[in-house]
């Protein structure tokens, strides 16, 4: 429970205060950062986009190695293909 309010928290300081560097967020790739939040068993992260001055989470997990598991960039990637889809509509 700890783990999640402490997510919480920093997806709202995201949301207030958009743009927000490292430590706390940091750009993966174009229309593609990442919250990370520090927690018992690793590093939480969010991955998100921005659409419309708002905050989409796409993707959480925890990070337990240097790199982004691949598998878990490419759930976040799809999520955003798919959101770009729809909003053309």
């Amino acid at each position: 429970m700890v783990d999640r309010k402490l997510v919480g928290e920093e997806i709202r300081t995201v949301q207030l205060g958009w743009p927000i560097g490292m430590p706390v967020v940091r750009k993966l790739e174009t229309d593609l950062w990442e919250i990370r939040v520090r927690v018992k068993n690793g590093i939480a992260r969010v991955l998100f986009t921005i659409e419309a001055q708002e905050v989409i989470l796409l993707h959480g997990f925890i990070k337990k190695s240097q790199k982004i598991p691949a598998d878990d960039l490419q759930t976040a990637l799809v999520r955003l293909k798919q959101l770009r889809g729809a909003r053309r509509r």
